[in-house]
């Protein structure tokens, strides 16, 4: 039988691929509104700080921080600047420069499930490979609109890919950290050293915030993203915790599929057959890598 934890932690991860496809659009938002990458970053985790002292209470304090090992401030600080500073960076980089799509299509590759196998030791089968390439295709088959712009790779996809790595490094890096600190307080410390360290990357190489283009609108962008910043980075912190790598990495390609329902409910884009075949794919690879795991 599988664990109520478990469950939760894999609940946690169909949320997180839909937090994943909403900060997508607000990236691309504030991309648009000439917020460069490092602001955008160090915005969305200084208010998402200040929105985790609310969802996750304030349990921490100097004397508890102080006791914690090297090993676990050492592993946060590098999530931090591999997954935030340069994944973050770079990922933002490429909304901008290239198609929403493609990036997707990027993120979507299953380089978790490839650090399951070779970090953690997780159990490689035929079945869960066929079932990573299943999702996959899924993905494509939602994503790839151009199918002769994703194959030549530019700029955009390059970045995409790199922070695609960075980015699943820094989760399942989770595994590592002791039980000292539970899944909210370690968010708000990654949510800390995230607008710190982003913030003084900022002032040192100049990149400042575009006083003319402040607005109503770009105000709630920048909330709603710190929002989705800081409940994201706890479902991560949950949910790499309690579940496989492997089986993690294949729920987050769900992404493409909340993808198509945000671009009908934001821009009435109604997904062809197409589409929701892709969709189907991905849904059906994810609840067989389910059964195969609780088996």
């Amino acid at each position: 039988m599988i664990s109520s934890e478990r469950a939760r932690g894999v609940v946690s991860l169909i949320a997180l691929a839909l937090g994943f496809g909403a900060i997508a659009l607000f990236g691309r938002f504030l991309g648009d509104y000439s917020f460069t990458p490092l602001p955008q970053l160090y915005l969305a985790y200084g208010v998402g700080f200040i929105v985790s002292l609310f969802l996750f209470g304030r349990t921490l304090s100097v004397s508890r921080l102080t006791k914690l090992s090297q090993r676990d401030w050492l592993i946060m600080f590098s999530r931090v600047i591999i997954g935030y500073l340069i994944g973050g960076s770079l990922y933002r980089a490429s909304l901008v420069l290239t198609k929403i799509s493609n990036v997707t299509f990027i993120q979507s590759i299953p380089v978790a499930a490839i650090f399951g196998f070779v970090l953690f030791k997780e159990k490689f089968t035929v079945s869960k490979a066929l079932l990573l390439v299943l999702s996959y295709v899924g993905v494509i088959i939602i994503s790839v609109k151009d199918y002769s712009s994703i194959l030549s790779v530019g700029k955009g996809e390059l970045f995409s890919l790199i922070s695609a790595v960075l980015f699943s490094f820094s989760y399942v890096a989770r595994k590592w950290q002791s039980d000292s600190l539970n899944d909210g307080e370690i968010s708000q410390i990654l949510l800390f050293l995230g607008f710190v360290i982003l913030l003084g990357v900022s002032l040192l190489t100049g990149e400042t915030l575009p006083r003319e283009n402040f607005s109503l609108g770009v105000a709630g962008a920048i909330f709603v993203s710190g929002f989705l910043n800081a409940t994201n980075i706890f479902l991560i912190n949950y949910g790499f915790r309690r579940v496989e790598a492997v089986l993690a990495s294949n729920i987050l390609t769900i992404e493409a599929v909340f993808a198509l329902i945000l671009a009908l409910v934001f821009y009435h884009e109604f997904p062809s057959l197409i589409e929701l075949a892709g969709g189907i794919l991905i849904l059906g690879s994810v609840i067989q890598m389910n059964r195969l795991e609780r088996s």
